[in-house]
């Protein structure tokens, strides 16, 4: 049986806001971290250098979405406060006035819709780099981010708690039995008929996520991920997923 390293951390802050990437004027949020934006956040604790323009990296950089790509890392999200959402007018600059001479810009005010009081508990693997992972352990254990973390917009400072370093056991569902996940499942890793089993007083929202960028942030893989929007497990016909003693089945996006 194999097993994985994990390392578990909540992220929380007042606000949040994962732009979809289909909305224009009125920026509207996912409800979870997309897969990205937590490789964002890991990047600012670690202190990984960003770029010098477009495209350009300093010499010998590997860039953020690179270095946790799904072939170098694992990432599974799991809901601790229930999903609420609220809309809030932020101030932006008006560059259709001026987009050069941003003392002529003034300003305007677009509505966005934000995550409130959100909190998610962060499963994260490293493949071959255990420096990293143990770096990453010390920094979230003493607080010690190279640069501060946020939550979508620079203002949604995050708050990060180190949560435990435990083993996970790679698991087969050769009965194709439903199994309780306790994180976001995504919608590609299940092949069965009739994959959910339903609870019809939970409440269920699924959308089409960024899972993997190249180093332009151009997206290479986009998937359907479904979530129970008050955290409670979702019951799936999954092939394979990991365990974990004393927190439950979880599925990396």
């Amino acid at each position: 049986m194999t097993s994985k390293e994990i390392l578990i951390f909540d992220i929380s802050s007042e606000y949040g806001h994962f732009r979809k990437y289909n909305t224009t004027t009125s920026p509207l949020t996912y409800s979870i971290p997309t897969r990205t934006a937590i490789a964002g956040v890991l990047g600012a604790i670690l202190g990984m250098e960003r770029e010098i323009s477009d495209g350009v990296y300093p010499e010998g950089v590997i860039p953020v979405q690179e270095f946790f790509s799904k072939q170098n890392s694992d990432i599974a999200v799991q809901i601790i406060n229930p999903v609420k959402k609220a809309n809030v007018a932020i101030n932006l600059i008006n560059t259709k006035k001026s987009f050069y001479d941003l003392t002529k810009a003034g300003r305007t005010q677009i509505e966005f819709e934000l995550l409130k009081d959100l909190r998610f508990r962060i499963y994260l693997s490293l493949n071959n780099k255990k420096e990293q992972f143990n770096e990453l352990v010390e920094r979230i254990k003493k607080t010690k981010h190279h640069f501060s973390p946020y939550l979508g917009l620079a203002q949604f400072t995050a708050t990060i708690d180190f949560v435990n370093v435990v083993q996970s056991e790679y698991t087969e569902n050769t009965s194709q039995k439903y199994i309780e996940i306790i994180t976001a499942v995504n919608l590609s890793k299940v092949k069965s008929e009739n994959p959910i089993e339903f609870n019809y007083s939970a409440m269920y929202s699924a959308n089409n996520m960024p899972i993997e960028m190249n180093r332009n942030r151009e997206v290479q893989e986009y998937s359907e991920v479904l979530i129970e929007k008050n955290g409670q497990p979702i019951k799936t016909k999954v092939e394979n997923y990991y365990k974990i003693e004393n927190y439950g089945n979880i599925l990396f996006l």
